[in-house]
């Protein structure tokens, strides 16, 4: 990923966090935008230089098809995924498959052992496609709205 490239993905990759932790629940759609903002600020403080993040545009037959950012600490084997995203127009394709596969392929040529990821409760395409890679729940959070 380019400068360039990467200075158009961040706004919207902080909007589509943001609208998860909404979507979910957990968040007002003010707070989960100003958290997103700060998440990234913090994750990613020199944008695509940042040491040991991998911010990966995949493409078939030369078109973008999303985009996937992996954290491959050098002091730890375990892979962090932080985002993948297929293009609306080009999901239901198995491109969310390949590009995971792609991942995990890419990871371990840098001696990455395993693979983690979060995934929001409410995004059940996703946690579908995880599950049928072999990712299991490590630990679940749960919630109740007490009505206020």
């Amino acid at each position: 990923m380019t400068a360039t490239e990467y200075d158009q993905w961040r706004p919207n990759a902080v909007s589509d966090y943001a609208e998860h932790h909404t979507r979910a629940g957990s968040m007002p759609a003010d707070q989960a935008h100003d958290l997103a903002a700060k998440q990234f600020a913090e994750l990613l403080p020199d944008g695509v230089a940042t040491g040991e993040h991998h911010l990966l545009i995949p493409e078939l037959d030369g078109t973008v098809v999303g985009f996937l950012w992996l954290h491959i600490p050098t002091k730890d084997p375990a892979t962090f995924i932080y985002d993948i995203v297929i293009d609306e127009g080009m999901r239901g394709q198995g491109l969310g498959r390949q590009v995971m596969q792609a991942g995990e392929t890419y990871a371990r040529e840098r001696g990455a052992n395993s693979m983690k990821l979060h995934v929001f409760g409410e995004n059940a395409v996703a946690r579908h496609l995880y599950e049928s890679l072999g990712y299991r729940e490590t630990n679940v959070m749960m919630s109740k709205s007490l009505g206020t």
